[in-house]
């Protein structure tokens, strides 16, 4: 049994074309709007006949007018969130969310979305000082500009406070420790502050070992202090002139000796006709006595002058001859390292890195 042809519909049949959007020339430009008609005619036909749908108008006009108005908005919706995500750093989106990407911190690294050194909408705090170290406050972000037009101005850029001056620090103030000061001067190396400690004035004169520079006198009010400087490597003594001068407490010192130091000690070789103390301003061992060994001295031990009247203690040696008495009570006075009672008590020469002296002086009688 033939068939007979299937006949076409008597529609006419109208290819389906979609119509593109049009390309933007750059993602600042704005696009051409989108006519409802270009959409109805186009697309938007073919797929009404492609369903059976009769040709637009009639009754369904009013209706598919609602859906290229639909349409049309989607896709202007679609451009906006293009043109505000290229336009737009740290501004309020299509949504009204308003977004952090974008943002620049304060050392020029981008904050992302969830960056929490942003917290509480301030720049961080270079280095290290916050309130609670007396920083300043940080200085708070600007608000992101609210964009109403796509591709507009740029948003300003974040300003950094500039950081705070750093605290000065006080000068430290050098100064020995515990030492007695000439007229509050600072002193340079090798020097002897002489301090008089009684109630007479005083007298001291300086002797030069062989070789070395001559040192001028001093003369000291009671209670006066006076610094003396000495030449580099400077060696000798020093003793009070009271008395006749037959007997004298010495005072003996060497700058710039063995590995630098300087060394020192009190010697009762010679006599002993001053109360006296040798030690480094920083700090260190003593040297000496200011015991009054007059007041407990026998009288067979005691230095008189022409008028008979004790100014102090006998020699201990003369000529390499000890004399066993005066010996004796220097012992019991003065200890094994604390000054020289015959030439080899070598145990009494103390030494200090430190070149600046202190010595305490006082005439016994």
């Amino acid at each position: 049994m033939a068939l007979s042809p299937i006949s076409k519909s008597s529609v006419p049949s109208t290819s389906l074309h979609r119509t593109q959007a049009p390309e933007l020339a750059s993602p600042m430009q704005r696009p051409s709007p989108v006519a409802a008609d270009s959409l109805k005619g186009g697309a938007l036909q073919g797929l009404l006949q492609q369903d059976g749908f009769d040709a637009v108008g009639g009754a369904a006009k009013g209706g598919m007018e609602k859906l290229g108005q639909m349409l049309a908005l989607q896709v202007l919706g679609e451009l906006s969130k293009i043109l505000g995500g290229e336009g737009l750093g740290g501004a309020q989106g299509p949504q009204g969310a308003s977004g952090n990407t974008g943002v620049v911190g304060p050392n020029g690294s981008q904050m992302g979305l969830g960056a929490d050194s942003f917290d509480g909408g301030g720049v961080p705090d270079l280095g290290a000082e916050g309130a609670d170290f007396g920083g300043e406050q940080p200085a708070a972000l600007p608000q992101p500009q609210q964009e109403a037009v796509a591709g507009d101005a740029a948003p300003a850029p974040v300003q950094t406070p500039a950081p705070a001056p750093a605290a000065q620090k006080e000068p430290a103030v050098a100064g020995p420790q515990g030492a007695s000061q000439s007229q509050g001067a600072s002193k340079g190396k090798n020097t002897m502050t002489l301090v008089n400690d009684g109630t007479t004035p005083m007298k001291v004169n300086f002797t030069p070992n062989a070789g070395d520079k001559a040192v001028d006198s001093v003369t000291l009010k009671p209670g006066e202090t006076q610094t003396v400087q000495f030449p580099d490597g400077w060696s000798g003594n020093f003793r009070s002139d009271a008395g006749d001068g037959k007997n004298a407490t010495l005072g003996e010192v060497k700058f710039d000796g063995g590995h630098g130091n300087t060394y020192y000690d009190v010697s009762y070789i010679e006599g002993h006709n001053a109360s006296m103390t040798m030690q480094p301003e920083s700090g260190g061992r003593l040297s000496g006595t200011m015991k009054n060994l007059l007041d407990s001295a026998p009288d067979s031990v005691k230095a008189k002058g022409t008028d008979g009247q004790a100014y102090g203690i006998k020699k201990s040696t003369t000529s390499n001859v000890q004399d066993s008495e005066v010996v004796d009570f220097f012992r019991k006075h003065v200890g094994a390292d604390q000054g020289y009672v015959i030439p080899t008590d070598d145990a009494s020469t103390l030494g200090s890195n430190d070149s600046n002296l202190v010595v305490h002086m006082k005439n016994l009688a």
